[in-house]
């Protein structure tokens, strides 16, 4: 979640969304900008601030899982050693096992270590598995959020002078592996919002 009071907007980060990428484009934009939560939800925006506009978007739900997914399972850098242990661990499995299996939450600022230690910037009100939560719950457009399709987040960026550059992508394979039928049954019960809602918005972009 990045507050921006000189355009006096929230912007909503999903995980795997390109939000590391707007997090430093808006940091080098804004300097009065505030990453405050990585991921926070829409309905934990600080009281007061709630009263902004708040921006999202919405990606492909299985393109966006797999990219969750490949970061998981290659996770590393300067990271305390017991997180990226769990994220590993989690991820090594197949695609489709993991889309189902999975229950290694990705947001959460609990110590894996064991050590007691509270991580305030990875607060979130719902801490759930990515593989079980939908993209719906961090924009809730019911609380006014305005949801942007994933594809046109270059187009919103260059709108407010923002340089993307490229940080935290996924490197090697890019479209997701076909899925099984479990896999593909569940996907579509899950994250049906996250299919019909992109699918809206690109049509009426159109």
């Amino acid at each position: 979640m990045i507050l921006v009071p000189e355009i006096k907007t929230v912007f909503l980060l999903v995980p795997r969304t390109g939000s590391g990428s707007l997090r430093r484009a808006i940091a080098a934009k804004f300097p009065r900008s505030m990453l405050l939560y990585r991921h926070m939800e829409a309905d934990g925006v600080p009281a007061g601030y709630d009263t902004w506009r708040k921006v999202g978007f919405v990606r492909e739900p299985v393109e966006r899982l797999w990219s969750v997914y490949k970061f998981m399972r290659d996770f590393a850098g300067d990271h305390d050693p017991a997180y990226i242990a769990s994220l590993r661990t989690s991820a090594a499995k197949p695609f489709d096992n993991w889309l189902v299996d999975n229950e290694i939450v990705f947001t959460s600022p609990y110590d894996r270590a064991g050590q007691g230690r509270f991580f305030a910037e990875f607060t979130v009100r719902h801490p759930l598995p990515e593989n079980r939560k939908s993209q719906w719950l961090t924009l809730r457009p019911d609380l006014g959020t305005a949801v942007y399709p994933f594809e046109h987040l270059p187009a919103f960026a260059r709108g407010l002078g923002l340089d993307l550059g490229a940080h935290n992508a996924t490197v090697g394979k890019i479209h997701p592996p076909t899925l099984g039928a479990e896999a593909l049954d569940y996907v579509r019960r899950v994250f049906a919002w996250d299919f019909a809602t992109r699918r809206t918005l690109l049509e009426r972009a159109a």
